[in-house]
């Protein structure tokens, strides 16, 4: 019996780990800036999801906060709420097309906000659902389709030299790299953030245009700073590059709030198996004591009576 429990319970611990959903390789990254110290909320609710975090903001100093592992397949929208002490906002927008969710106006203490959806690393596409990985002489376009780098050709990028065609017709500027998708003949420039078109002379002014919703507080609002700024991509990647580097926490990322519950109950599971294991344990203890014990008294008893009985015997004789 104490076998099967702890088969039961082997089991289980290894069916609850194994049941965690799988996460996606979109991100959202929310730059903010206040005009005076406040203690920030941040809720990120995406597919039923959320991301919940507290952030000490300093008076008039840029914060970048990353929420990673959203899958973008499972829904369109997401919601993203913004409270303290005296007031609290939220918006809502699309997160398929990776444009920055601009605001015209913000609600006091802040002066600058801006929200952008990425992809995480290797991971490309609307959906970020493509995976290419670029190295040596391997590139990938927008879409993550495999491309080769500037001079290689071939289906697998192995080529180079005289067996390629000459890139001459590709003249990429502000960082732009030319590549050659491997299924087409034709060169492009692939673009750094914030740039794009043909020779990635063109600034990325995609945006959606948002107002933040007040749940409660007052209605006093401010220009936002951030607003309509051509090196908005270029500020994200600032902050982000500056926590990378400087090992400062200008930038911190937050898992989400639905896997912390998952792990909770998980833990939940295991203890009360294990307090249910150790309690029918003792049980048969107690029980295989209790037989042990009644057996012997019968013997006892048997034994006694057997005495007795030679006795009544002898008695007779």
């Amino acid at each position: 019996m104490r076998f099967l429990l702890l088969f039961s319970f082997s089991f289980l611990l290894s069916s609850a780990t194994f049941s965690f959903s799988t996460h996606g390789a979109g991100i959202l990254e929310i730059l903010i800036e206040s005009g005076s110290p406040v203690h920030t909320g941040f809720v990120v609710t995406f597919a039923n999801k959320s991301h919940v975090t507290w952030r000490q903001l300093k008076a008039d100093t840029p914060e970048l906060l990353i929420f990673e592992d959203f899958d973008l397949l499972s829904s369109l929208l997401m919601n993203v709420t913004i409270h303290d002490n005296i007031t609290s906002n939220s918006v809502v927008f699309s997160t398929g097309n990776k444009k920055v969710v601009d605001f015209d106006h913000l609600p006091l203490p802040y002066t600058g906000l801006q929200m952008k959806m990425k992809c995480a690393e290797n991971w490309y596409g609307y959906y970020c659902h493509n995976h290419c990985v670029v190295k040596n002489e391997l590139r990938c376009d927008e879409y993550g389709n495999p491309a080769c780098a500037q001079g290689y050709c071939g289906s697998n990028c192995h080529k180079s030299g005289s067996d390629c065609p000459v890139f001459g017709n590709c003249s990429c500027i502000n960082g732009g790299e030319c590549i050659r998708r491997i299924s087409e003949s034709e060169t492009i420039c692939h673009c750094p953030t914030g740039y794009w078109g043909k020779d990635c002379k063109e600034l990325e002014m995609y945006r959606q245009k948002r107002n933040l919703t007040t749940n409660f507080g007052g209605n006093l609002t401010v220009p936002n700073k951030f607003w309509n700024r051509t090196d908005i991509y270029q500020l994200f990647e600032k902050y982000g590059e500056k926590s990378r580097t400087s090992g400062h926490q200008d930038a911190q990322t937050y898992q989400s709030f639905g896997k912390l519950a998952e792990i909770c109950v998980l833990i939940w599971l295991v203890a009360t198996m294990g307090y249910y294991i150790v309690k029918c344990c003792g049980e048969l203890e107690k029980n295989e004591k209790k037989i042990v014990e009644t057996s012997g008294d019968e013997k006892k008893k048997t034994s006694e009576e057997e005495k007795k009985c030679i006795l009544i015997e002898m008695n007779d004789m």
